[in-house]
């Protein structure tokens, strides 16, 4: 059987301009595109887009995520600040989490415990204050949620931009005839091209299509009101019949990342109505046609993790927020499946923004689906954004999570609790249901493939064993395959220059002039090249097992 499941950690489409998917990864794609629709006998160039996860990408630890980063307001002086942040005693910690107004009009916020650190004075009267934010991988920051969804329609307006963008850019990248985008709080969208012309952009011109009449034309922008409301116009409502039918006329499904456990319970959700409907459902139809050859799948971070038994994944990876669908007033922006209904599924408004009713309501939303289980489109579990750099309270970084939770031979085997739940200020304890299935996964030994930034495996459905890895590549003499264990960061794309016919690598420097671009970290007091044995136990290519000179900090490559 051909191999048909590409996982990566990022993106497998250029985004806002910015890119990260090889070149050898795109060419498997476009690949996998002829030869299912060779299987099925189709000349039309079709996929699904699914932006359930990214919908709800609430960065929880967007305060913290990557460096952790400090945060920076400014105001005329500290009595100024004062009148808008609450301090404690101390009169430099942050008393509570709240959004502070900012000169240029924008809001920055500040979660509670925060500790100012630094004061700079700028030009003219104005003086930055710089806090540096407080670190707890276990935490949902719930009342800057309802401030962005209530005050700014987050929702509404961030789902219309992922569906304009996500479907033009897969158009484009992977040149479909036709594509549609699953939101399964929402509903599904289908466009095909208009024609065999491109804007002046070089995007395709494309119209929406919907009950199978071609109408609307896909609108220039998302940023403007009326184009979202054209948007939201040419939406199906989600029905199983519609997914099985959308499943059984494209070639590819690509499951773009976002919030693991929130584009989980959907999925459940509407896999179980369809079962009950008199179906199968389209986890399981999914399945069958991954199997039998007329379908490939396609997930990046979240949609990495869903493509194995279980999410179990997502409570180490560290950042995707537990409770956030579960306040009420996120209501008005979100459809829920007839076997749901709005009194078993949030928790009580005068519940809302506590952590741990929040908690407790989406635990006992999962148990209730079974939504702990992925797709199992491949018997493996893997961890996105893997790059050896050992600051374990940070996002990305998360190098150490992933070996804490593996053996040697990089099986599957996390011995502590990762999703912790309980009161603020209290204790915390792992729910026993997930002990139950970190114990069960424990003892299947699963392989766990690591997945650094712009690389990506390629497995056989239902299979164990990668049969490919592939990694970005850079033109010139400091060119070459990335090694495994290396973050590689966006690469602006411009004029799509980076991907143009004929064009296999990256241009020179894309990505060795960037000073984000970082190998794993080898160095003996970390001890980072703990990943070697894992990734020579998993067929994985690593730098150089045995020769001490490739265990330097700081070698990005690796040769064919």
């Amino acid at each position: 059987m051909t191999p048909n499941v590409v996982l990566s950690a990022a993106y497998l489409m250029p985004v806002r301009g910015m890119a990260i998917t090889a070149h050898s990864t795109r060419a498997r794609v476009l690949g996998l595109i002829d030869e299912t629709r060779a299987k099925q006998g189709s000349g039309e160039r079709a996929m699904i887009v699914d932006v359930s996860a990214t919908t709800w990408n609430w960065d929880t630890y967007a305060i913290v995520g990557g460096k952790p980063s400090p945060v920076a307001v400014t105001f005329e002086s500290k009595a100024e600040l004062t009148k808008h942040l609450p301090l404690e005693e101390d009169g430099k910690t942050a008393s509570e989490g709240i959004l502070l107004p900012q000169p240029a009009g924008s809001n920055v916020w500040m979660p509670k415990g925060a500790v100012l650190k630094q004061t700079n004075v700028k030009m003219g009267s104005a003086t930055e204050f710089v806090f540096e934010a407080p670190v707890d991988p276990n935490d949902d920051r719930l009342e800057h949620w309802e401030q962005e969804v209530v005050g700014k329609r987050h929702l509404h307006e961030w789902r219309a931009d992922l569906v304009w963008s996500s479907m033009r850019s897969m158009m484009r990248f992977y040149n479909l005839d036709r594509i549609v985008c699953w939101d399964l709080s929402w509903g599904v969208w289908e466009a095909v091209r208009d024609g065999g012309e491109t804007g002046d952009d070089g995007f395709p011109r494309m119209k929406f299509v919907r009950d199978g009449k071609e109408g609307l034309p896909f609108p220039p922008t998302a940023s403007a009101e009326a184009d979202r409301e054209a948007i939201y116009g040419c939406c199906r409502p989600v029905r199983p019949a519609l997914l099985a039918e959308s499943l059984g006329g494209v070639s590819g499904y690509y499951l773009v990342g976002g919030n693991t456990y929130t584009m989980s319970l959907f999925h459940h959700m509407w896999d179980r109505q369809g079962s009950e409907d008199g179906g199968i459902g389209h986890m399981q139809l999914l399945r069958d046609k991954l199997k039998d050859g007329t379908l490939f799948y396609m997930g990046h971070s979240a949609g990495l993790i869903m493509s194995g038994p279980n999410i179990l994944p997502a409570t180490f990876k560290g950042i995707d927020a537990f409770s956030v669908v579960t306040q009420p007033y996120n209501a008005p922006f979100m459809r829920l499946p007839p076997s749901q209904a709005p009194e078993t599924f949030f928790v009580s408004p005068d519940e809302k923004n506590d952590l741990l009713s929040a908690r407790t309501k989406m635990l006992e939303n999962m148990a209730r689906y079974d939504a702990w289980k992925g797709y199992n489109a491949v018997a493996t579990s893997a961890f996105p954004h893997y790059d050896a750099r050992p600051n374990r309270a940070s996002f990305p970084q998360s190098a150490e999570t992933y070996l804490r939770a593996t053996d040697e031979r990089g099986r599957f085997a996390q011995l502590e609790a990762s999703l912790l739940v309980g009161p603020r200020g209290g204790e915390r304890v792992e729910p026993a249901d997930v002990t139950r299935l970190r114990e069960e996964t424990n003892a299947a030994s699963l392989p766990c493939y690591p997945v650094a930034n712009g690389h990506a495996i390629l497995l056989e459905a239902g299979g164990l064993k990668v049969e490919e890895a592939l990694s970005p590549e850079e033109e010139g003499g400091g060119g070459g395959i990335l090694h495994w264990d290396t973050y590689m960061p966006y690469v602006p794309i411009g004029d799509w220059a980076q991907y143009a016919p004929g064009r296999t690598r990256f241009a020179a420097g894309s990505f060795t002039d960037d000073e984000d671009t970082v190998a794993g970290d080898r160095s003996a007091e970390y001890d980072g090249a703990r990943i070697f044995p894992r990734l020579e136990a998993l067929s994985l290519p690593s730098p150089g097992a045995g020769d001490a000179a490739e265990y330097v900090a700081g070698r990005l490559f690796r040769t064919k």
